[in-house]
């Protein structure tokens, strides 16, 4: 009788564990995918929004933003000169595309398509009439937030954080 009673006990351990596991590399995996799925902007002390994104596991900075008011994830990449979608995704948000040309990418150059977008808002910092290409072959749902948009803001790296507010002439 004792005996079934310490296996009883050890098998309500055993399965306490396996929760914590279980739960601990869920969490993991969040992080390591999007740590920015509700940003929002705060006014800085000159009166201008600034968002601040926290890096992933990867060393990346992944957020949640929108296109023409629809949300849509993004990979913030400095090395891409458009915001790059996936034609689906173009598909979904309606966009009016025009030929493009052939699209230099790191797997090689695509048939590409341009677009305009009325605006690309990340956490309330939102930039306008933004040039998009749109790549057939680009996999998933995750658009790229390359220089179209960021050239329009001041960004600064540190700790891991990546800061972004409008950039304001002088």
């Amino acid at each position: 009788m004792k005996m079934t009673g310490l296996l009883r006990y050890n098998r309500l351990i055993l399965i306490a564990l396996l929760g914590l596991a279980i739960a601990l590399v869920l969490s993991q995996v969040g992080r390591r995918g999007n740590p920015n799925p509700r940003p929002v902007a705060y006014l800085g002390s000159d009166g201008v929004p600034e968002v601040v994104l926290k890096q992933n596991q990867l060393d990346q900075y992944v957020v949640t933003g929108r296109i023409n008011g629809e949300r849509i994830e993004f990979l913030v990449d400095t090395g891409a000169a458009d915001v790059a979608l996936p034609y689906g995704v173009a598909q979904q948000l309606g966009l009016r595309l025009h030929p493009g040309a052939v699209s230099k990418t790191g797997n090689g150059n695509v048939r590409s398509w341009t677009a305009w977008l009325d605006s690309v808002d990340v956490g309330g910092v939102v930039a306008h009439q933004v040039k998009a290409t749109v790549l057939p072959n680009m996999a998933g749902e995750q658009a790229l937030l390359g220089m179209a948009y960021l050239k329009h803001m001041e960004v600064w790296l540190a700790g891991g954080r990546m800061r972004l507010r409008p950039y304001v002439t002088p």
